[in-house]
């Protein structure tokens, strides 16, 4: 079932909704509302994550970085792939991005990481730089996303310098569906 905007719930609300005084609102018709509105505030996200310590190299090229564990809260929403390392949007909406990574690189070398959306770099990324091999940095961004009708996202990452060497601990890129006053 597509998940409704607040402004369609309205409208529906309003169209099957009458006064009752001629007995119109049907138990079927307050039943589908209901439904339609639990599932448009329903909470769904997918994310992936990796604990580590996982050591990758990253390039002046971006990279996409590497993740091991997926999980989806409602998969009809989000499909998340530690294999292809992408989350995915099902339907048309708004989506919160969170991403956050702690990371040990040499010192003062920098990595950026991007978020990706179907393919392409987008304005949302955030720099490390290194403190030393045994002085992880923590880095997170959160972005918000109008997506339609559907988007997949990665996380890719730069170096300054090509070889570098990263251990990366406690990664987490997360998409949650958020609910929406309208998809116009």
């Amino acid at each position: 079932m597509a998940r409704k905007s607040i402004n369609e719930l309205i409208a529906q609300a309003n169209a099957d909704f009458p006064d009752n005084v001629t007995g119109l609102i049907t138990p079927a018709d307050l039943r589908q509302f209901c439904l339609d509105f639990l599932n448009a505030i329903a909470p769904a996200y997918g994310y992936l994550s990796a604990v580590g310590p996982l050591t990758q190299v990253f390039n002046i090229a971006p990279s996409v970085l590497s993740f091991d564990t997926a999980y989806d809260s409602d998969p009809s929403q989000t499909t998340s792939n530690a294999t292809n390392d992408s989350v995915s949007r099902a339907e048309r909406g708004t989506s919160t991005i969170n991403f956050s990574v702690d990371v040990a690189l040499a010192n003062n070398v920098a990595l950026t990481f991007t978020i990706h959306k179907q393919g392409a770099a987008t304005p949302w990324r955030i720099t490390a730089v290194g403190r030393g091999a045994d002085n992880p940095v923590s880095v997170a961004l959160t972005a918000i996303d109008y997506a339609d009708p559907a988007a997949v996202y990665t996380v890719q990452a730069v170096a300054e310098t090509n070889g570098t060497s990263v251990e990366i601990t406690n990664a987490v890129f997360a998409v949650a569906v958020d609910p929406v006053k309208s998809f116009t």
